[in-house]
């Protein structure tokens, strides 16, 4: 809880707990913990990175309604930042996991077309050039 978290120290402390949760696959905890870190510090250094990794927690667990929630929040406070192209991606792509196929497409276009030559714009292309196929064949 935040509390835990806020005796642990600083906000890179509080931040790592909640990230080295997340890479060992515990995406309850991170997302818990990861709620919590922005509890504790909603406007800090590390507040684009936890809001990004606390939507890929959600995504993870297929909770896609969340994490598209978890990126919108973070590209329309940080529309700058380098995880905002990987954020916008991350739309499109909880979009289609919720069977929002033209919602979806549309957001992938506008990273593709926002982030050119970017690993998010590759992503975006593939993506659509599945979805593009997938409905070929039905």
């Amino acid at each position: 809880d935040a509390g835990s978290l806020a005796a642990n120290g600083d906000e890179r402390t509080t931040y790592n707990v909640a990230f080295n949760s997340l890479k060992a696959g515990n995406y309850e905890d991170s997302a818990q913990l990861f709620l919590s870190f922005l509890e504790l510090y909603p406007n800090g250094v590390y507040t684009p990175n936890a809001l990004y990794w606390l939507g890929e927690s959600y995504y993870a667990t297929r909770n896609f309604p969340l994490a598209e929630a978890q990126f919108r929040d973070l590209i329309s406070r940080y529309p700058t930042h380098d995880k905002a192209s990987g954020g916008l991606l991350k739309i499109g792509l909880s979009q289609y996991g919720e069977g929002k196929v033209d919602q979806a497409q549309a957001t992938l276009e506008q990273v593709v077309s926002a982030y050119p030559g970017t690993d998010a714009a590759r992503t975006a292309q593939d993506r659509l050039q599945s979805i593009r196929l997938g409905q070929q064949i039905r």
